[in-house]
């Protein structure tokens, strides 16, 4: 099965700076409406989820503990077709940290807004510095294609994966456990977890607010285990965490239209897609789901992408 994964779409700077920020001295701005929880933030409970179709569909369970912490169950094969089962747990309130770290909040902007009205000589110049700062905290990256074109937000995956990297580390201990259990190598690991991730979650793209914040389609990756699903970016991001606590390889995202996926470094083989980045060679890694797709296998499109070598960017992974 293929799926064409459309990227978390870039916000349109043009519509929310006309609300926010080049109207910074109308009166009554604000994007009102929004529901969340009593702490911002709505915490998921007890989920049965099926991934797939059929005897032997990948499933995500996930139980919100009386401790505070998830412990999630999740069941789905290997590249080989050997079924693995995979359980760890994690503090639910890392996932509302992550989540408040990500994307845009009105209110937060609406007191920068009050804050800047306040400061005497306050003007839209100061005031749009305040907000690019605002989004750079928030990983979130102005961009313009073209000069013609208005500036939007993007996601900063790297910067995510960053903040994420330690997070999401009960993952990497269930994965080495299983791997010891098994008798098996990095590289099995490393792909155990890509398949888990590939395969083991839903592929679905997230709503454009989560908890009372613009989230641009994208959760950070304890958001993604939290809901058990995400998109080629949101699965992305998840992905490259986990790697990063079971090896040192180099990583880099890799943006093509409509679509992201991982790059690897490595010596590929002569089967396997790959990118060369600053001289070094990266094997591509779909991240999306929900077909299997072992390192160095890609969709058409994103081959098709590829030969045409427009709109690629790749981001390295700090």
């Amino acid at each position: 099965m293929n799926t064409i994964c459309r990227t978390s779409p870039n916000f349109r700077l043009r519509t929310f700076r006309s609300l926010l920020v080049l109207g910074l001295f109308a009166a009554g701005t604000s994007l009102a409406g929004t529901a969340r929880g009593s702490d911002g933030y709505v915490y998921e409970q007890d989920a049965n989820i099926a991934v797939g179709e059929g005897a032997g569909a990948a499933t995500y369970s996930r139980r919100l503990g009386n401790d505070g912490n998830y412990e999630v169950q999740a069941s789905f094969r290997s590249f080989s077709g050997d079924p693995l089962s995979l359980a760890f747990r994690f503090p639910a309130r890392s996932s509302h940290e992550s989540a408040q770290e990500f994307g845009v909040s009105v209110e937060e902007l609406d007191a920068l807004m009050a804050a800047c009205r306040a400061r005497a000589g306050c003007n839209q110049e100061e005031f749009n510095r305040h907000t690019s700062r605002y989004y750079r905290d928030h990983a979130l990256t102005l961009s313009q294609e073209r000069a013609d074109q208005a500036p939007r937000l993007r996601v900063d995956v790297p910067r995510v994966v960053e903040r994420n990297r330690s997070r999401v580390k009960p993952v990497a201990v269930a994965l080495r456990r299983l791997a010891a259990q098994q008798g098996r190598d990095t590289e099995w690991m490393m792909e155990a977890a890509i398949a888990l991730v590939q395969s083991g979650m839903v592929y679905r793209q997230p709503a454009t607010w989560d908890g009372g914040r613009k989230i641009l389609g994208f959760y950070p990756p304890m958001r993604a285990l939290e809901r058990g699903y995400g998109d080629c970016d949101t699965k992305s991001a998840l992905l490259a965490a986990i790697l990063q606590n079971l090896s040192n390889r180099p990583l880099v995202g890799v943006h093509v239209p409509q679509h992201y996926l991982l790059g690897m470094a490595g010596t590929p083989r002569s089967d396997q897609a790959y990118i060369i980045h600053q001289g070094r060679p990266y094997v591509l890694v779909e991240a999306a789901g929900p077909a299997a797709r072992r390192p160095g296998e890609v969709s058409k499109a994103t081959h098709a992408a590829l030969v045409l070598k427009k709109g690629i960017r790749v981001d390295p992974m700090i």
